[in-house]
């Protein structure tokens, strides 16, 4: 294995570790995907938020887009946290929003 496998491991388990105490209420699991983009300690990630199946963040108000602009909101504390804490650049390029039903099939 070469070291940049190594390093996506480590933070992978880092990171897991990070998102498990820190996930916002009413999100039962977050899922993720890193992908080194070049750089010393900067990351690609796609990141998958599971909620319950009735959970408020699945539905859609046309004036809000609730699931979207809460999205951006958790997005952006989970690269803040991540530079502040562990000095990663992380560059979320994918994020959604399942329900549990749905991503566990």
């Amino acid at each position: 294995m070469n070291d940049e496998s190594d390093k996506v491991k480590n933070y992978t388990k880092l990171i897991g570790r990070y998102l498990n105490i820190s996930k916002p209420n009413g999100v039962l699991e977050i899922k993720f995907e890193l992908t080194p983009v070049g750089d010393e300690n900067e990351y690609y990630m796609k990141i998958t938020y599971v909620v319950p199946d009735d959970s408020k963040y699945l539905k859609v108000n046309d004036k809000n887009l609730i699931p979207v602009r809460y999205r951006h909101e958790w997005n952006y504390q989970i690269t803040k946290d991540l530079e502040n804490y562990f000095g990663l650049k992380v560059y979320i390029n994918q994020s959604g929003t399942r329900n549990e039903n749905f991503y566990n099939r």
